[in-house]
């Protein structure tokens, strides 16, 4: 049914997204990059894009929802792959699309006051 879809074409935000993935992580053409560093390290442990990068993210994922997407969709500490980015946000972005088709019917309303 045409109604229970998210409200968006995940498929076209999925290819958005990886192109923006793209971007953020490879570094290759870029002359200010840092280092990269080598395997065995520290560095190993950090994640692919940190939560601070990935508010960059939300760009692209407002072209395509008709709603607003706070940096709140963003888990805490970032994410390891594209793969996990993915699952993460579409599966907040399905929760956040059903809560804006709801109808504002089953919010109480505030009386108007005469003055």
């Amino acid at each position: 049914m045409a109604g229970d879809g998210p409200g968006y074409d995940a498929s076209a935000l999925v290819a958005d997204l990886k192109s923006w993935w793209d971007s953020e992580v490879s570094a290759e053409d870029d002359p200010f990059a840092p280092p990269k560093m080598p395997a065995g390290t520290i560095y190993d442990a950090l994640p692919a894009i940190d939560s601070l990068a990935a508010v960059s993210g939300l760009l692209t994922v407002e072209k395509h929802v008709p709603f607003k997407v706070t940096p709140r969709l963003i888990r805490p500490g970032g994410y390891n792959s594209f793969e996990d980015l993915v699952a993460d946000f579409t599966s907040k972005l399905k929760a956040l699309a059903v809560k804006h088709k709801k109808p504002n019917s089953d919010k109480p309303k505030k009386p108007k006051e005469d003055k």
